[in-house]
């Protein structure tokens, strides 16, 4: 079956919280006081305060592995074996399910905490779709924890960031991808995060990411209104909002750098500028209008020999 004709579920996941509809300011007040509440993340999640991201529906997850999945193979032949690596899987671990019914031998899902819901059922239900489009698991029948379903399905679930990848064995992913995550890797981490992908990664390996480089309170480039002297603080940077702030000339230099080739394959822009320039922190006035239209890129990566 063809995935176009696989419906998405109407409204489910979606977030309606009072929060999302609040100006920007109000925004970011409202997380850096909520942010500080003993509050665990699965009740954020629920409320649709917080969350990370919105993969906890089996068509939707399905239909994310399958794009990111389509733009590897277009460029590269990934043979059943292939050993495959998410980056910020989020709420689940459903794209990993849908990794190993595509023929990956192994799947690592790397993320910066446990954020993965623990809901068996959605597994099945994965399970179940997976088969409808042809695309088979292997037996979870017998797993009763997501625990369980991880080890059933040969999957390595990392929760510690960065540091996690220093777990995978030097070149061994053949297809790695992430969307909508780079932008929140911490920027001191970010050279060391594209240095161990290279370092794991085969010599023909093709990696594909999405970026979104809007700021996570409106939609626009607030955060740079501030210095990074308060933006890269422990209290922000642990708020819910947090962007690095990189941009996309920046971004893929750094690829670049960490022995990467960079193919930008795709982009969105503002059709005028988001925010007024004088309002932009003094260290981003300098930068060109070229850059800050970008609100998205996608990108296909490979080793450079």
């Amino acid at each position: 079956m063809d995935l176009a004709n696989v419906p998405d579920l109407a409204g489910e996941g979606k977030d309606m919280a009072v929060i999302t509809r609040l100006p920007w300011w109000a925004k970011l007040a409202a997380k850096l006081v909520l942010a500080r509440l003993p509050v665990p993340y699965g009740l954020w999640r629920r409320l649709g305060l917080f969350r990370h991201g919105k993969m906890n529906v089996p068509v939707r997850a399905l239909k994310a592995f399958d794009t990111y999945y389509q733009r590897a193979i277009s460029h590269v032949n990934l043979s059943p074996g292939f050993c495959s690596l998410e980056l910020g899987p989020g709420d689940s671990v459903l794209s990993g399910l849908a990794a190993r019914a595509y023929g990956a031998k192994r799947v690592w899902l790397v993320d910066a905490g446990v954020y993965a819901e623990t809901d068996v059922e959605a597994c099945r239900r994965m399970a179940a779709l997976l088969e409808q489009v042809g695309r088979l698991l292997p037996d979870l029948s017998g797993a009763r924890t997501l625990a369980e379903v991880i080890e059933y399905a040969g999957i390595d679930y990392l929760s510690n960031g960065v540091a996690s990848l220093a777990a995978i064995p030097d070149c061994s992913i053949d297809f790695f991808w992430s969307q909508v995550v780079l932008e929140h890797v911490a920027r001191e981490e970010f050279v060391d995060l594209l240095r161990e992908l290279r370092r794991v990664v085969t010599p023909n390996s093709v990696g594909v990411h999405g970026i979104d480089f809007r700021d996570h309170l409106g939609g626009g480039l607030s955060n740079m209104r501030f210095s990074s002297g308060i933006w890269e603080t422990y209290f922000f940077r642990n708020s819910g909002f947090y962007t690095n702030r990189i941009r996309p000339s920046e971004m893929l230099a750094m690829f670049v750098d960490a022995g990467f080739d960079v193919d930008l394959v795709g982009q969105t822009r503002w059709p005028t500028m988001p925010i007024p320039r004088g309002q932009l922190a003094r260290e981003f006035q300098a930068l060109s209008d070229e850059d800050l239209m970008v609100a998205e890129i996608e990108i296909i990566v490979r080793p450079r020999s």
